[in-house]
């Protein structure tokens, strides 16, 4: 399917799932969730998770009011029917390991039309659901959009085998871009400094869960 890269719009779909995707995630799981005075009401802002799982983004979006659009790996998005879905869900497609400007371009018109973008820095899930080292997508596309970042973590409790394991979600506090330290004439050293950083917030947000397990 091909993907429209056009400026993001509201998704009625989104609107509809997000008292389902509640429902559905506390069926699978016991989730408890921290911090949501943290997230700014209004205005652009890059939401950063670690990566646990696919239902990550479900879990955030049942416990985030905000509207979130996610970007997601391309291969996703083979089946029509599947794809269809997932852009109404408003989730775009990117093709890992590549510098993919559609993607990136499309990621700073969601941010500059006001909207909430949601990124996995990791860039693909933590098998043992430990946060990983950032990629620099986060920070170039924070360089480049001047946007806050929102540092989240996902926590599972280790070795739950139960039939609802559970889920700590925890906001932290914005990280403003500023404290990046992302100046226009931005160095690779920095980009990896500023994705450090972000990582370093939502590592720090995860540790909460594991002292507290």
């Amino acid at each position: 399917m091909k993907f429209d890269f056009s400026v993001p719009k509201e998704s009625r779909l989104y609107n509809s799932f997000r008292p389902l995707a509640k429902a559905l995630v506390s069926l699978k799981f016991k989730v408890t969730s921290f911090g949501e005075e943290n997230i700014p009401k209004e205005g652009a802002f890059i939401l950063a998770a670690n990566h646990i799982g696919a239902l990550d983004p479900v879990m955030i979006i049942s416990r985030c009011p905000r509207t979130l659009h996610f970007m997601a790996k391309d291969e996703l998005f083979k089946n029509r029917i599947f794809a269809s879905f997932l852009k109404n869900m408003n989730v775009f497609p990117v093709k890992r390991q590549t510098s993919d400007k559609k993607s990136l371009d499309f990621a700073k018109k969601i941010i500059s039309s006001g909207w909430v973008l949601g990124i996995f820095p990791e860039g693909s899930r933590s098998k043992d659901a430990i946060p990983k080292k950032a990629k620099n997508g986060v920070s170039y596309l924070a360089a480049k959009t001047k946007a806050d970042v929102l540092p989240v973590s996902i926590y599972k409790t280790p070795k739950d085998k139960s039939l609802r394991p559970k889920i700590t979600i925890r906001f932290g506090k914005l990280i403003k871009n500023s404290e990046l330290d992302l100046s226009e004439n931005y160095s690779q050293q920095k980009i990896r400094e500023a994705s450090e950083k972000i990582m370093e917030k939502i590592n720090s947000l995860w540790l909460l869960g594991h002292e507290n397990k």
